[in-house]
């Protein structure tokens, strides 16, 4: 029975969320991502962030290559109502591999989100991430110059979370590659 007084709220799963791009209801073009069941605008990238992402990218394929696929701003498969787009995820495997499906949390051994304004939405898609399986979650603040560093998901939720300064390293998943912080960010 509903005792909110609120309407009851419909949600979308991420099989509906795909067609209704296909038909073109939903722009590809739109900067949308499917969050527990509902369409979660996310604003567009400034060069700080577009540089950040760029060069981190860069930088993780040149570890990674002929190992993973690393992705740029591509869906996510995260559960039957999340379909986030992390702004660099790394996965098992390669192109083919995904040709006919979007790479779920369980293929992935790390997702990063970059952050100058969007830190509260990012730390909210923790727990999507989480329950997905993603092993190691990166939300690098831009802002705060640091790196929310979140591992061993369990029932939803990451067990550790370490915050690393700029002038602190951190371990690459499935490398024997560390990097500082600061290697992370944008010049000061």
């Amino acid at each position: 029975m509903e005792t909110s007084g609120l309407p009851p709220v419909r949600r979308f799963t991420a099989d509906e969320a795909m067609r209704m791009v296909e038909l073109g209801i939903v722009g590809e073009d739109e900067h949308v991502e499917l969050l527990d069941g509902a369409f979660v605008e996310v604003g567009q990238q400034g060069p700080e962030q577009a540089y950040a992402t760029t060069v981190l990218s860069d930088r993780l394929r040149g570890v990674y290559r002929g190992h993973f696929q690393v992705r740029e701003e591509k869906p996510l498969a995260a559960g039957e109502h999340d379909l986030p787009e992390p702004d660099v995820a790394i996965f098992r495997g390669g192109d083919a591999d995904y040709w006919s499906r979007h790479p779920s949390g369980r293929d992935s051994i790390l997702v990063v989100e970059l952050a100058l304004s969007s830190q509260s939405i990012d730390r909210r898609k923790a727990s999507v991430y989480a329950a997905a399986g993603v092993p190691v979650y990166w939300l690098v603040d831009l802002a705060a110059r640091r790196l929310e560093l979140r591992t061993t998901p369990v029932d939803g939720a990451y067990q550790v979370t370490r915050i690393l300064a700029e002038d602190d390293v951190v371990e690459l998943p499935a490398s024997n590659e560390r990097w500082a912080v600061r290697d992370l960010l944008p010049p000061p």
